[in-house]
């Protein structure tokens, strides 16, 4: 096995931004699961980034950024339309299936996501449960508790 090799705060930076080279970020998140201190450095520039997105005013999303979305996700519309969509615009701009098997799988597909994000926050929630349940228990009596003892006194 090569030895990892240690990245500086500025490619740790662009690898959070995603601009990093594709090549390099398996390496780089290797890095990252080895390394605490990289690790750190990594949440430091995603707390920074956060923090001015942020800031930065509500935009609405232009219309023709969420089409290319739901397109790469092979999403069809068929909810109510979305910051300032209409029906009619949508509709005509997807194209439609002789025998609908498309339109099936593509929502069998949206299903199947949306299952598969609700079983991994749900391990996610047992997994927190657990680990507080954990901590809890395994908590020393902090120091200057006075803890009470029964005294047993003989009659002499």
């Amino acid at each position: 096995m090569k030895p990892l090799r240690s990245y500086s705060d500025d490619e740790i930076a662009r690898y959070v931004l995603g601009l990093d080279m594709p090549d390099r970020v398996a390496d780089i998140q290797s890095r990252l699961a080895h390394d605490n201190a990289a690790a750190a450095r990594a949440l430091k520039w995603e707390a920074y980034f956060l923090g001015i997105v942020d800031a930065l005013p509500a935009q609405p999303v232009p219309d023709a950024v969420l089409e290319r979305i739901r397109q790469s996700l092979g999403i069809e519309m068929d909810e109510p339309p979305v910051m300032g969509e209409s029906a009619t615009d949508s509709a005509a701009q997807r194209p439609t299936a002789v025998d609908g098997s498309r339109h099936r799988r593509a929502q069998r597909g949206v299903r199947l996501r949306r299952g598969r994000v609700a079983a991994a926050l749900g391990i996610a929630v047992v997994l927190c449960l657990v680990a507080l349940a954990l901590w809890a228990g395994l908590r020393p009596t902090p120091v200057g508790t006075v803890v009470q003892q029964p005294v047993h006194l003989e009659n002499r």
